[in-house]
C-alpha cells in the first residue's frame, strides 16, 4: 500500500464517525475469489451495572436507614458471527482488493437473588424515585443484553517479505445493542421495576492487520485499529405493582441521549492451515467503546428522589474463540 493511500484511510476515518470489526479472518484471504467465514466463542462485556433491589440490615421505616444496593452486570455469554466476501486480483471499490460483509451476534446476562430473615429488610424504589415499596420477603434481579452488528470490510494486503504481510481495513458498521432488566420484590404481592434500552452506534474504523508465517502451516496475526463513531440511545422505564392497594407505585419514563465516541481495538491469533484453502484461526479479541448508552435507575435510597434516565459510560468488550474461513473459488 503506498503513502498516499495510507494517508487518505486515515484522513477518512478522521471525517467519518465509527467501528466495529473484529467479525472477520485477521490477515490476507486464503485463496482468491469467494471468501466465507464463521466463528464463534466466548463474550465479556464491561459496562455500568443495573441498581436491581436493595438489601437493608434492619426493618426500614426512616429515611435515614441503610440500604445497600444490589448491582447487576450482563457481563458473560456468548457469540457467533457469519462473513463473506470477494477477493479479487484486480483493484475493486476504492482500490481495495477484498470486500467483505459480516454479521454478528452476541448475548450476555446476569442475575441476582437474595431473601430477608424477619429482622432485615428488602426493599425496591420506583422509576421516578418518589415511592418506595417495603417489607418484602424474596427479590430478584435480572438482566439481559442482546448485540447486533453488521458492517462491510474494504482490505488490500502490503507484501513485507516472502512471510510477512500487512492488511489495511477500512470497515463501516452498524451496530445496535438492547438491554432488558426486570427487579420484582415479593411479599403478599409483587413489586417490580423493569427498563429497556435500545441504542444504535454507526460509524467507521481503520485498521493494521499484521500476519507472520511461523511454518509452511502456521501464521501469527494481529489487529491495531481505532475509529470514531455515533449513538443514539432511548431507554423506557417502568413500575407497577401486582395488586389493587399497589397503586401508587406505577410510574413509567421514558428518555433518550445521543452523541459520539472514540472506539480503539486489538486482537491476536494463530491460523492454522487445515486445507489449501481452508484457516482455521483461534483468536482473542479486545475493543473499547469511550461512550456508550446506559439504563441509570434509581437507587433504593428511602430518602432518595433520583429518576430513571438514559447515561452514558464506556465498554469494554472481549472475545475468545474459533474461526473457520474457507476460499469457495480460486
Amino acid at each position: 500500500m503506498t503513502r498516499h493511500r495510507l494517508a487518505w484511510l486515515m484522513a477518512t476515518a478522521g471525517l467519518a464517525i465509527a467501528p466495529h470489526a473484529a467479525r472477520a479472518d485477521m490477515g490476507k484471504a486464503p485463496t482468491p475469489g469467494i471468501i466465507v467465514s464463521i466463528e464463534g466463542g466466548f463474550l465479556y462485556q464491561d459496562t455500568s451495572a443495573i441498581i436491581g433491589h436493595g438489601v437493608s440490615d434492619v426493618i426500614v421505616n426512616d429515611p435515614s436507614d441503610p440500604v445497600t444496593d444490589v448491582l447487576v452486570s450482563a457481563e458473560d455469554g456468548y457469540f457467533v458471527a457469519g462473513n463473506a466476501g470477494f477477493n479479487s486480483t484486480a483493484p475493486l471499490l476504492f482500490g481495495f482488493h477484498r470486500i467483505e460483509g459480516y454479521l454478528l451476534y452476541g448475548e450476555t446476562d446476569d442475575s441476582a437473588a437474595d431473601t430477608s430473615p424477619p429482622t432485615t429488610d428488602i426493599v425496591l424504589v420506583t422509576v421516578d424515585g418518589l415511592v418506595i415499596g417495603v417489607g418484602a420477603d424474596a427479590a430478584r434481579t435480572t438482566v439481559e443484553r442482546r448485540t447486533w452488528e453488521g458492517g462491510l470490510r474494504f482490505e488490500d494486503d502490503d507484501v513485507i517479505n516472502a512471510t510477512s504481510t500487512v492488511t489495511w481495513v477500512l470497515a463501516p458498521f452498524i451496530r445496535n445493542l438492547e438491554q432488558d432488566s426486570r427487579t420484582v420484590a415479593s411479599v403478599c404481592c409483587d413489586f417490580v421495576r423493569t427498563s429497556k434500552l435500545d441504542a444504535t452506534l454507526y460509524g467507521v474504523f481503520v485498521a493494521a492487520e499484521p500476519e507472520t508465517w511461523l511454518t509452511s502451516n502456521l501464521a501469527l496475526v494481529g489487529r491495531l485499529g481505532a475509529g470514531v463513531y455515533g449513538y443514539d440511545g432511548d431507554g423506557k422505564f417502568r413500575s407497577f405493582g401486582t395488586f389493587d392497594t399497589t397503586g401508587d407505585f406505577d410510574a413509567s419514563l421514558s428518555d433518550g441521549d445521543s452523541g459520539g465516541g472514540f472506539r480503539g481495538l486489538l486482537g491476536i491469533g494463530l491460523k492454522l492451515k487445515v486445507a489449501p484453502a481452508a484457516l482455521l484461526e483461534g483468536f482473542a479479541e479486545a475493543d473499547y467503546f469511550s461512550k456508550v448508552p446506559t439504563a441509570e435507575l434509581p437507587p433504593n435510597n428511602p430518602a432518595g428522589t433520583v429518576a430513571s434516565h438514559v447515561g452514558d459510560d464506556d465498554l469494554w468488550e472481549m472475545r475468545t474463540g474459533v474461526r473457520l474461513t474457507v476460499g469457495l473459488s480460486n
